[in-house]
């Protein structure tokens, strides 16, 4: 429990979130982004370049990514934002945030992204469902996120049990541990 404590803390003190007393949800959603990096340990290949985090689509969050990915680093690379209008132009990217602007092609988004490494991540309403990997869900006026480890894995992506331990829920449930 104190682990999953601490992996919560960690999750929200992105740079968005110190200077605020009280975070906006985008706030919220843009710390979580900059730190699910942290908790994904991506397929075996030497780490080059930036880390990306990218934007798919339009969402308020983009502000916030832009300006704050300036001073972050995740898995001892700099992180860089990205915004794309094509989700097969996104394919090379670390994580993909789709905004809500994409809730009608979805499916085709994530047609267009099968087979990257890419960790998806958005608010959309049923993301999960549709086979996205993260998905923003409000509890008790609080941002939290729910994993289909399914999608994950299928992307060959290993999530940590950390952030599973943190997710309110993980479809289908993690057979083993994850490192």
């Amino acid at each position: 429990m104190i682990l999953a404590i601490a992996l919560v803390c960690s999750l929200v003190s992105a740079p968005a979130l110190a200077a605020q007393s009280h975070p906006t949800a985008d706030d919220v959603k843009a710390a979580y982004l900059f730190n699910f990096g942290k908790f994904v340990r991506y397929p075996p290949s030497p780490p080059t370049g930036d880390f990306d985090i990218c934007l798919l689509g339009h969402d308020p969050v983009a502000q916030l990514l832009e300006h704050d990915a300036l001073e972050e680093h995740v898995q001892d690379r700099q992180v860089r934002f990205k915004h794309y209008d094509k989700a097969a132009d996104a394919r090379s990217c670390a994580i993909v945030f789709m905004g809500a602007s994409e809730a009608l092609r979805i499916d085709k988004d994530l047609a267009a992204l099968d087979g990257s490494n890419a960790l998806t991540v958005s608010d959309i309403p049923r993301f999960v469902d549709h086979g996205g990997m993260i998905q923003f869900v409000l509890q008790d006026n609080k941002l939290r996120f729910a994993v289909n480890l399914s999608s994950a894995t299928h992307a060959r992506l290993a999530l940590s049990s950390e952030l599973l331990k943190v997710a309110v829920y993980v479809s289908p449930k993690p057979t083993q541990e994850a490192p």
